[in-house]
C-alpha cells in the first residue's frame, strides 16, 4: 500500500495561491499605505492643508524621485524618518521605484545599516521600509536576504510588535518571490520560529498566528525541499500545540501534508496521529466555496490518509468508527471530484489497516457517484 500521493494537486493549490497568496501580500500593501500616512501626519505635524499636499506629494514619486533619495542616503551614509517613509510611499506605487532604487549601489545598505542599527524607532521605520521594498522582483529579495536575513530571522523574537510583524510581512514577500532566498532563510531556523509564533496562546494580543501561518504555508508550498531535519522534527513534536478552532487553524493541515510531517520515516508517536485525527474532525467547515475550506478539507483528508497508511495498530488510535463514518459521508456527499478520489484513498487506507470492522465499515459508507 502506499502513502497517499506526496505531489499536490495543481488545481487545488493554483486556486489557493490566488486567493490566500495574492490576495494577502495586496493586503500587506494596503495595511502599510494606511500605517505609513497616519505616521507621517503624525510625525511630520503639518497644517491640514499642508497634510494634504504633502500626502499627494507622496502617492506621485516616480523614478526620478527615487533615484534622487537614493543618491543622497548613500552620499549621507544615513536616512531620516522622512527618507524611509517616502521611500516606503514610493515603493508601494511601482515595482519600477523598487528597481530604480535597487539599481543605485549602495542605497540598499544604507537601509540595512538603519535596519541593523541600536535605535529602536530607526529600526521599526527601516523594517516597515525593507516590506515595502521586498514587494520587488527575485534579485531585490536576494539582495535583502543576503544582507538582512538573519536579522530578519532574529527579530522574530523581539518584544516589539511592530518591528516583529514587519518582519514577518517581509519574510512572507521574500518567501512568495524568491526560491534561493526562502533555501537560504530556511537555514537560520526559520521555520521553528514561525512554528512558534504559529502556536502562541490564543490571548496573546498580537495576534501574529495569521501572518506567521502564511509563511508556514508559503514554505510548504514552495520551499518544503529546503527546510531542515531540526525546523521538521520541532514541528512534528510540537503539532500538538495547535489546536482546532484556534486563529490561522485552517492552514494547519496543509503545513503538515506538504513537509510530509505524516510518513512511515517520521515516526510520529501515537498522540500526535490522535492529535490530528482530532483536529481533522473538529476544524472542518463542510463547504468547498473558499481556499480555507480547501485548505480544511482535501489537505485534511490526505493527512489523515498518510495516518492510516502508516499502519497504526488498534492500541495507538481511539477510533469513532460511528462518528468517522459520518464524517466521510458528508464529505463524500460534497461530490466534489477530486476530493473523492482523496477520500477513496483514504477508505482504501483505513480497510488495509485493519482498524475496524471493515464490513461494518463499508455497510454505512456511501459513496456518491
Amino acid at each position: 500500500m502506499e502513502i497517499v500521493a506526496r505531489a499536490s494537486t495543481p488545481a487545488v493549490d493554483v486556486q489557493i495561491n490566488d486567493t490566500a497568496l495574492r490576495l494577502r501580500i495586496r493586503e500587506y500593501a494596503r495595511q502599510q499605505r494606511k500605517e505609513l500616512r497616519t505616521n507621517t501626519t503624525d510625525a511630520l505635524r503639518f497644517g491640514l492643508g499642508q497634510i494634504k499636499d504633502k500626502i499627494s506629494e507622496l502617492e506621485n514619486l516616480g523614478i526620478k524621485d527615487v533615484q534622487g533619495m537614493a543618491s543622497r542616503i548613500k552620499r549621507r551614509k544615513h536616512a531620516t524618518g522622512e527618507d524611509m517613509y517616502r521611500l516606503s510611499h514610493a515603493f508601494l506605487q511601482g515595482n519600477e521605484n523598487i528597481t530604480a532604487f535597487a539599481e543605485v549601489q549602495g542605497a540598499t545598505q544604507v537601509i540595512i545599516k538603519e535596519f541593523t542599527g541600536t535605535q529602536m524607532q530607526r529600526q521599526i521605520e527601516a523594517a516597515e521600509c525593507l516590506c515595502n521594498y521586498s514587494l520587488g522582483d527575485a534579485h531585490v529579495c536576494e539582495k535583502i536576504t543576503t544582507m538582512a536575513g538573519s536579522y530578519l530571522v532574529t527579530f522574530l523574537d523581539s518584544k516589539e510588535p511592530r518591528l516583529k510583524r514587519s518582519c514577518l510581512w517581509t519574510l512572507a514577500n521574500i518567501l512568495a518571490t524568491c526560491t534561493k532566498s526562502a533555501s537560504m532563510l530556511l537555514q537560520m531556523q526559520l521555520a521553528s520560529k514561525l512554528w512558534k509564533l504559529y502556536t502562541l496562546p490564543v490571548n496573546d494580543i498580537n495576534g501574529y498566528h495569521e501572518d506567521a501561518a502564511i509563511c508556514l504555508y508559503l514554505i510548504a508550498n514552495r520551499a518544503a525541499s529546503s527546510i531542515t531535519a531540526e525546523d521538521r522534527r520541532y514541528i512534528a513534536e510540537n503539532l500538538h500545540k495547535k489546536q482546532p478552532g484556534e486563529a490561522a487553524a485552517d492552514y494547519l493541515m496543509y503545513i503538515v501534508f506538504q513537509l510530509e510531517i505524516v510518513s512511515r520515516e517520521r515516526d510520529l508517536c501515537a498522540p500526535h496521529f490522535q492529535h490530528l485525527l482530532q483536529f481533522f474532525v473538529e476544524n472542518l467547515n463542510l463547504n468547498m466555496n473558499t481556499a480555507a475550506d480547501k485548505l480544511r478539507i482535501v489537505y485534511g483528508v490526505r493527512v489523515v490518509a498518510n495516518i492510516f497508511a502508516t499502519r497504526p495498530s488498534m492500541g495507538q488510535l481511539e477510533l469513532q468508527a460511528e462518528h468517522l463514518v459520518n464524517v466521510l459521508n458528508k464529505l463524500f456527499a460534497l461530490r466534489d471530484t477530486n476530493l473523492t478520489m482523496d477520500l477513496m484513498q483514504l477508505l482504501k487506507n483505513l480497510i488495509e489497516a485493519q482498524l475496524l470492522d471493515n464490513e461494518l465499515l463499508l455497510e454505512h459508507i456511501r459513496v456518491y457517484a
